[in-house]
This record gives structure tokens, sequence and C-alpha cells, in this order.
């Protein structure tokens, strides 16, 4: 194995690279956490039609081990929950409209 800063060997079990004192264990699991880190497409579906509150706590519990499926989980989820938003103005304002149609006063 070899250190990630100044690139010397360094021991499979060594703690810290003695050339320059950088934690070795620190760089590997970092190169393990970016390998395991793709964003789920069925998290992000249902966290943008079904369930915006999943992407929203998978964010908090991804951000440290998985930081891209974190962000995409959040961001589908911040989406899900702006749609959600505009389709009740939406029906909002159909619903008043309608009323408003059915009202006496217009006859």
């Amino acid at each position: 194995m070899f250190c990630p800063n100044c690139g010397s060997s360094v021991d499979e079990n060594a703690e810290i690279c003695l050339h320059c004192g950088v934690n070795v264990l620190k760089f590997n699991n970092q190169v393990n956490v970016a390998k395991n880190d793709n964003p789920n497409i069925w998290v992000n579906v249902l966290s943008l039609c079904c369930f915006p509150l999943l992407g929203i706590i998978l964010y908090f519990i991804w951000k440290d081990t998985q930081p891209k499926a974190a962000k995409s989980a959040l961001i589908f989820a911040l989406c899900g929950l702006a749609l959600s938003v505009i389709m009740m103005i939406i029906a909002f304002v159909i619903g008043v409209v309608a009323e408003m149609m059915n009202d006496s006063y217009y006859y």
C-alpha cells in the first residue's frame, strides 16, 4: 500500500505514514465510501412522487457515508415537496373557480 499524500510505501496495517505523518486509514475509508456512493433510482423516484419525507430522512442518514446518494435523495425530496405544493395550489384554485361558477349569483 502507498501513502495517498506522499506516495511512499506504507505497511498494510499502518495507521499513519512514517514519512509524512498523514492518517492513512482516513484516506482508505474515503476511497471505500466513494466506491459505494451511487444514487439509488428507486429511492429518488419514491422521494419525488410518493414519500418526500423519505428522501429528507435518508439525506441525514447517508450524508456522512454516502454524500452523493444523500444529496440526490434530498434534491428529489425537495422537488417532490415543491410539486406537491404546486398541485395543492392548482387544486385550490380549480375548486374556488368551480364553486364560483355554481353560485347562483352568476345565473
